[in-house]
């Protein structure tokens, strides 16, 4: 249609409009009479003043190619399209941001997360006593010593001795983490960007209960670990530290747990992984291919035991491997002990919280993960620490 063409239509058309208002407008007509003059105001529609029908797929090809050049329209293109298209266009605008919104809202995405490897928690899963309160703090008894006995002759006096108690106080601590999430994220993710977070979180939450667990220094808000509980067992690999050789430290440890009267049998051992690498290579012999630890005659098809002196060794990335002993600063500590003789006490589990309030100003919302707990060693004996391994 030309732009002559256009205007004249449009003049006929503003020309009915105003027809059109007066006659509906005029009481005095019959209905009749009324219907009749609209009836004759209604122009025929000529093909020239047709629309043309156009092929949906094509009007949606163009509509896309439009977008995908510059979502928000190009001078001169058709001005209109779908709200659909557009506002796909103004989400994926949203996700081209850096970070978690990125990843979790481009136009297409899969349906599963590809995650990291990621650390594991190791305290819990070596077996401990998990001691679960509702309180602010608990207070366990403990027997310290027990009394004496002796033989006593017959119609002798029975000899009064009292065992000797302690009472320990355990405070669980809290551990946290929180994130602040764009809700267009949360919204328009595919996969849902909150499991996703969610899973994160409570983990890394796990993994830094885990790590005080071990060497936490006990001052608020650490727990106290395995590492500075006062009266434990200690394996010293030198002054300046030095590489496993062989497995008499390892020996040692368990040794010294039974010397303490711990069920060494039960003991269970905990290494960075790197330490658990030097262990491997050790050899049976000098010239030798056949590993120290494996079953097979020196075949590398022969699978490796993760045990030493059949006691399990549990492998964790989150031990120090930077401790200082002496000259060396790279140094990591093994970890032999009893989990029956150790207690983690939990007041809260790993719990997911979502808030869309507090951050309602700038259109976010903030999740957290927390857990509360705390660990005693009652008998510190159970436990042997062995320091300075490069």
């Amino acid at each position: 249609m030309t732009i002559r063409a256009a205007a004249e239509l449009a003049g006929k058309r503003a020309t009915l409009v105003e027809n059109l208002i007066q006659i509906a407008d005029n009481g005095t007509l019959p209905v009749e009479s009324r219907n009749a003059a609209l009836d004759a105001l209604t122009p025929a529609v000529t093909a020239t003043e047709a629309a043309p029908v156009e092929n949906r797929a094509a009007v949606d090809a163009e509509q896309r190619s439009v977008i995908a050049a510059n979502p928000v329209g190009l001078p001169g293109a058709r001005t209109e399209v779908r709200a659909g298209d557009l506002l796909a266009a103004e989400m994926r605008a949203i996700g081209g941001a850096a970070g978690m919104g990125a990843a979790f809202t481009p136009a297409d995405n899969a349906t599963f997360v590809l995650d990291f490897l990621a650390k594991q928690s190791v305290i819990f899963r070596s077996g401990v006593n998990v001691i679960r309160t509702t309180g602010d703090s608990i207070i366990l008894p403990h027997l310290t010593s027990d009394g004496t006995a002796g033989a006593v002759a017959e119609a002798g006096t029975i000899p009064l001795s009292d065992p000797n108690a302690e009472s320990l106080t355990a405070v669980p601590r809290k551990f946290a983490q929180g994130a602040r999430v764009a809700n267009e994220v949360l919204a328009d993710s595919k996969p849902a960007a909150l499991d996703a977070l969610a899973k994160s979180l409570i983990r890394s939450v796990g993994l830094a209960y885990d790590l005080s667990a071990f060497e936490g220094n006990g001052t608020a808000p650490n727990v106290r670990g395995l590492k500075n509980v006062s009266g434990i067992g200690a394996v010293s690999m030198g002054a300046n530290g030095a590489a496993l050789t062989n497995l008499d430290p390892i020996a040692d440890a368990l040794g010294m747990l039974a010397e303490a009267n711990a069920d060494e049998e039960s003991a269970v051992i905990v290494m960075a992984p790197k330490v658990w690498k030097a262990i491997l290579k050790l050899k049976e012999a000098t010239g030798s291919n056949k590993s120290l630890i494996q079953d097979s005659a020196g075949s590398a098809s022969g699978g490796v035991t993760r045990a030493l002196f059949g006691r399990p060794v549990f492998l964790s990335g989150n031990l120090s491997t930077n401790e200082t002993q002496g000259t060396g600063t790279n140094a990591s500590s093994v970890y032999v002990y009893v989990p029956s003789e150790v207690y983690a006490v939990v007041r809260e589990d790993a719990v997911f919280d979502v808030n869309p309030y507090v951050y309602g100003a700038t259109d976010e919302t903030l999740v957290t993960a927390k857990m509360r707990a705390d660990l005693l060693v009652p008998n510190p004996g159970a436990v042997v620490r062995i320091a300075g391994v490069l």
